[in-house]
């Protein structure tokens, strides 16, 4: 009988081991000391706390601490080195502090209370990719599938216009599992984003808030299941319908012996120079060159340009344009910040500031892109890249004043079938036209006033990038009026010319998974491990 306890023990623990390489594990910064500053001198405590631990994707950083007497900044490692918390990637005031692990890389804490990052009260901890077991019969841990959020998607962060449900109607219909990650974009100083509990939520009262970003664009991941609870907490502005409620369930599990579904390509949203920012960069011509570094980009990604508008732009450039920093032939500028691009082909992307002396000056981006990875496997045939198609708008006819036909692009978009992924080229002349993507008030009004980007210069190229309704005008005066606007509907979905296999990669679109791709065989494998680890242990008990 001992015998068969003692075995039985040991394939729990198989089995508890298998669940721990699927699901992230929390740490608690300092142990039972918490996160303050560290007694008798010791600058190197948080160093040796986290010393020898294995941090991974996924994993949890809980910091103890007193509300008021401390915080916790994630910041740049110039900004931990120098202990400076000017330019911080997100502030947490409010104890405990939950910071979700969600990339590979170095992140880097510290409290921003003037005088305890200096004592010691900083930590650094390098994360990377989970753990993958060897041999041959043990199958890969399980990733989770996770989902970046966009806020409201184009309309972002702040006050609704006249539509106090509008966050609401956004989170309807939409299904969040935990380890998926909500990306605010607000600009700092003119709004945040406050968690706070159901009673916070009603009464528009973040006096108790769980946590609280002030720095946009704030990335907030999910990491527990039920209902999370977000509002902007300057005054009138959630009861102004700035506000947000998600629910929030565990990720989903495999079950059965059906084929899987196939499989999606890990995308990722890069922001350009992190906090930093697209700007010109201080003493340091070589800057995003060190940003892009090491990083590893593939098709479907996106980069971000925060900067403001009117002071900076982004142009995508030829490789002479860039190393001359000329954009007088630029194949698309970006004028309004912050500027999302999707990265939709292989090889050497160039990017400049066309602001004079900017790119001279170190405001230039260059990043290799590679196709996404594919799947692997003991014999199935290569993945199913899937089919885009590129429409010039108009046709012949090009991007301009429509003759006699305020219709002409409605009946040009009508019985075309648009995908994510697929790309719309407008041609123009530049100087003459442009083309301003903006929200549906903003097509039915001809106002480009909020517009979500401008292209001022032609041929214009825009990858459809998710799905629903876009709408483009050109904001000439009078152009728009006259017929110069257009809205496509994108789908989902393949233009493949033979049934979808398993294996067939989805177009990438905002909401795409910011993590590695899942692969439901590998989910199949793990699951049934797990059964037949708990099943001996059972039958080993009786």
């Amino acid at each position: 009988m001992g015998g068969k306890s003692t075995m039985a023990a040991l394939f729990v623990i198989l089995a508890a081991n298998l669940l721990q390489s699927t699901y992230g594990r929390t740490y608690t910064v300092g142990d039972s000391t918490g996160w303050g500053i560290p007694a008798n001198n010791n600058d190197d405590f948080y160093d040796d706390w986290a010393d020898n631990k294995d941090f991974l994707v996924g994993d949890v950083l809980v910091f103890n601490f007193t509300n008021g007497q401390h915080n916790v900044v994630e910041v740049t490692e110039a900004g931990y080195d120098a202990c400076n918390a000017a330019n911080p990637v997100s502030t947490v005031s409010t104890g405990p502090a939950r910071i979700t692990l969600n990339r590979t890389g170095e992140y880097y804490f510290i409290c921003g209370i003037p005088g305890h990052c200096s004592a010691g009260q900083k930590l650094n901890v390098e994360v990377r990719n989970g753990n993958t077991t060897g041999g041959v019969t043990p199958s890969t841990p399980v990733t989770p599938t996770t989902t970046t959020y966009t806020v409201g998607d184009s309309t972002g962060w702040r006050v609704p216009t006249n539509n106090d449900d509008f966050y609401e109607d956004w989170a309807d219909n939409k299904h969040f599992v935990v380890g998926d990650v909500l990306v605010f974009n607000f600009t700092t100083g003119q709004h945040n984003v406050a968690e706070v509990t159901e009673d916070g939520y009603d009464d528009c009262n973040a006096a108790n808030a769980i946590s609280t970003l002030t720095t946009g664009p704030a990335r907030i991941t999910l990491n527990k299941t039920g209902d999370n609870y977000f509002i902007c907490s300057v005054p009138g502005h959630c009861s102004a319908g700035q506000k947000l409620k998600v629910e929030v369930r565990t990720g989903n599990t495999t079950g059965g012996v059906a084929p899987s579904p196939p499989v999606t390509p890990s995308t990722t949203t890069f922001t350009v120079g992190d906090s930093t920012g697209w700007r010109v960069p201080t003493n340091n011509d070589d800057f995003y060159e060190d940003w892009a570094d090491h990083k590893d980009f593939v098709v479907g990604d996106v980069l971000v340009f925060n900067f403001t508008t009117g002071q900076h732009n982004v142009a995508e450039v030829t490789e002479d344009g860039y190393d001359d920093c000329n954009a007088a032939n630029a194949i698309s500028t970006l004028t309004t910040g912050p500027a999302r691009i999707t990265l939709n082909k292989t090889g050497d992307n160039y990017f400049i500031c066309s602001v004079p002396g900017h790119c001279s000056a170190g405001q230039k981006l260059k990043v290799e892109v590679r196709t996404g990875n594919t799947t692997g496997g003991v014999a199935p045939s290569p993945p199913v890249t899937p089919s885009t198609t590129t429409f010039t708008v108009g046709d012949s006819t090009g991007w301009r004043v429509p003759t006699n036909n305020d219709d002409f692009y409605e009946d040009w978009a009508d019985h075309k079938d648009f995908v994510v992924g697929d790309v719309l080229v407008f041609n123009f002349t530049t100087g003459q036209h442009n083309v301003a993507e903006v929200t549906e008030d903003g097509y039915d009004d001809c106002n480009a006033a909020n517009a979500i980007s401008t292209l001022t210069t032609g041929p214009a190229r825009i990858t459809l990038n998710r799905t629903g309704d876009h709408y483009f005008i050109c904001s000439i005066p009078g152009h728009c009026s006259a017929g110069q606007k257009l809205k496509v509907e994108v789908r989902n979905g393949n233009r493949t010319s033979t049934s979808p296999t398993p294996g067939t990669p989805s177009a990438a679109a905002p909401g795409t998974s910011s993590s590695p791709g899942t692969n439901s065989a590998s989910s199949h494998v793990a699951t049934l491990s797990l059964v037949f680890f708990m099943s001996i242990a059972m039958t080993l008990f009786c």
